[in-house]
């Protein structure tokens, strides 16, 4: 039952109370009727909805992903023999290339984090109590690839005109914390057993290089700081990070795949980015291209006939 329909059936009883009742009461009767519907609208705007558990909404379950590709469902455990199998095959030394947002990081924490910051700050304080009370109610299971489906998925109407002001404060203080280089060590979480996983494969000498969009002059420092605090394997000459914040990812991580390889073999390549996978594995046909199932953008890809390989977590 959605708010009109709550709305007419109240109506609706209160007509029969009419009925049943003097007509010198119905101007009370009204406007205890009008109070009612008061009190329950103010109620729902503090209210979000439930959220939904992973898989999250920008996962595949919500999702449009290439339907034509040919991409096989499977554990970390066969991910990691297959990657191992190539190395021991290897013309040149092999490498493994990882992407770190939404690959080895779940950056949702630093959303939720940045959020958080925003309630407590001056800019705060210029909009409606129910709205503030709401977007402290946000939790996990409400965050998605961008901040506008956080909102969405908590049951903000961003085309209304006094959540749209909100949301647009929101996410201008969002954007300056998120790609600031600090919130990231401050609030990132990595996806559980990643640090394992990627260990092993160093652990089988094999390269690891970290290949990300975030930005060099910000995020630099902040990156080296939260691998090594979370014990990955690091070469500060394998961490490649974006000069040019407005170069295209897909085509940014193509080339730095290339420059790899003309070096190195890549034996695997991770990514949660449909799109980025497609033009890095075309730089790495032979490797075990991996799509790590957590949230992505959702933008258009091409066709591609090489097979990839998809894993929900790490597991050990």
């Amino acid at each position: 039952m959605d708010t009109n329909e709550l709305w007419h059936l109240l109506q609706m009883q209160m007509d029969t109370i009419k009925k049943e009742s003097d007509s010198s009461h119905h101007p009370v009767l009204e406007r205890a009727l009008e109070a009612l519907k008061e009190t329950i609208e103010n109620y729902l705007s503090e209210q979000v909805t439930a959220g939904l558990p992973h898989p999250h909404p920008r996962s595949r379950i919500y999702r449009s992903e290439p339907k034509t590709w040919e991409i096989y469902e499977s554990s970390s455990h066969e991910i990691l023999d297959l990657i191992k199998k190539k190395a021991k095959n290897a013309q040149k030394k092999p490498a493994c290339v990882f992407d770190l947002d939404g690959t080895l990081f779940d950056v949702g924490y630093r959303t939720l984090g940045i959020l958080n910051e925003w309630l407590a700050s001056d800019a705060a304080k210029h909009f409606d109590k129910r709205l503030l009370q709401k977007i402290a109610k946000l939790n996990y299971n409400h965050i998605g690839y961008s901040l506008s489906h956080a909102f969405e998925n908590s049951g903000f109407d961003l085309r209304n005109q006094e959540t749209m002001s909100l949301f647009s404060s929101v996410e201008r203080y969002w954007k300056k914390k998120f790609f600031d280089g600090a919130s990231l060590v401050k609030y990132d979480k990595i996806m559980e057993n990643a640090d394992i996983f990627v260990q092993k494969l160093s652990e089988n000498n094999i390269e690891i290089f970290y290949l990300t969009g975030r930005y060099f002059h910000s995020m630099a420092k902040g990156t080296e700081q939260q691998l090594l605090n979370f014990n990955f394997p690091f070469d500060k000459n394998k961490l490649i990070l974006k000069h040019n914040p407005h170069a295209d990812d897909q085509i940014f991580k193509a080339e730095q795949v290339r420059k790899i390889a003309q070096e190195y073999e890549v034996v695997g390549n991770f990514e949660n980015e449909y799109l980025n996978i497609a033009f890095m594995s075309l730089e790495a046909r032979d490797a075990i291209n991996v799509i790590v199932d957590s949230h992505h953008s959702g933008r258009q890809t091409p066709a591609l006939d090489l097979p990839i390989y998809r894993v929900s977590r790490f597991e050990f």
